[in-house]
């Protein structure tokens, strides 16, 4: 049985709740959740689990937490409605630093940070939990890529199964659309016919823009980056070999692709294999790409000073 702890009971933790009780795995599900705000949801949440025969569910408990196998980072205060996600930046760190610097975990987790502003929270947690960088990832753009499939496919009338698409970058205002590495049916989409420079621009603000709109009527996204992590802890648990992008510490090769002085956190080509997380080194950018990625990284690495 696979153990896996869960910080936070938010919009995002209870989507990822039911996604995980879901899974074909046999899980152990911890969530660790002190508001009593939420003891409500979490009795709901425990009155199902006899139609969850192959999983079972436990409430903060610690030892459970220290022994797991994955956790799922979503604690955190969100931003206000329209502001950056950036602008939690400090308490939030200051969050992590609270739960994480005072554990020390046993089972050599993997850590999947969902917390705004990812890219930041997830160095925070890499610096806190004394883990190795390639056992610390964020989710990142792995959402803002297949917001770009879901417009791409509303623009054209196409399946958005159809598209292969790439954000990389910041999770946030300064992410960068790759659609130079973006393909339609295995095909390079620059050579698609049906989508000009202005329409592909379009698409990248709605790209940019979706999480506004869904704010617009709700408190924050909560499905799409709950999928999203939900199908990350999959692909670490099968053989196959994904490429994703993902929330990462740079390494040498991209230290110096994006000009840093240091390593960062920050959404990159992510190879995996064998349940392991590696940079993956073969990128090709038009040279506007190049520099609008080196920004967005000069735009975190601002923020970590």
């Amino acid at each position: 049985m696979i153990t896996v702890t869960l910080i936070g009971f938010g919009n995002v933790g209870a989507s990822l709740s039911l996604l995980l009780l879901n899974n074909r795995h046999h899980i152990c599900l911890n969530v660790m959740e002190p508001s009593q705000q939420t003891e409500g949801a979490l009795l709901d949440l425990a009155h199902s689990m006899s139609l969850y025969p192959t999983k079972e569910l436990f409430i903060n408990d610690e030892k459970l937490f220290l022994s797991s196998d994955f956790i799922f980072y979503t604690a955190g205060t969100p931003n206000e409605h329209g502001g950056s996600r950036l602008s939690k930046a400090k308490e939030n760190i200051q969050l992590c630093k609270e739960i994480f610097s005072p554990r020390t975990f046993t089972n050599n987790p993997y850590i999947i940070v969902i917390s705004n502003p990812v890219d930041i929270i997830s160095h925070a947690v890499y610096q806190f939990s004394g883990l190795a960088a390639n056992k610390v990832v964020g989710t990142g753009t792995f959402l803002d890529s297949i917001r770009l499939s879901y417009y791409l496919s509303k623009l054209s009338s196409t399946p958005v199964a159809d598209f292969e698409t790439w954000v990389l970058g910041e999770h946030g205002s300064s992410q960068v659309p790759i659609f130079s590495m973006c393909k339609h049916n295995g095909a390079p989409l620059l050579n698609h016919s049906a989508f000009s420079s202005e329409e592909l621009k379009h698409a990248a603000e709605l790209t940019k823009d979706g999480a506004y709109h869904i704010r617009k009527t709700q408190t924050g996204t909560k499905y799409g980056v709950a999928k999203c992590a939900s199908i990350l802890f999959d692909y670490l648990l099968d053989d196959k070999e994904q490429i994703l992008p993902l929330s990462i510490l740079t390494n040498d090769y991209y230290r110096s692709l994006l000009q840093l002085n240091r390593n960062i956190y920050i959404s990159l080509p992510v190879h995996i294999k064998s349940g392991k997380l590696h940079n993956y080194n073969k990128i090709n950018l038009s040279a506007m790409e190049l520099q609008a990625l080196r920004e967005s990284a000069a735009l975190i690495a601002d923020l970590m000073d």
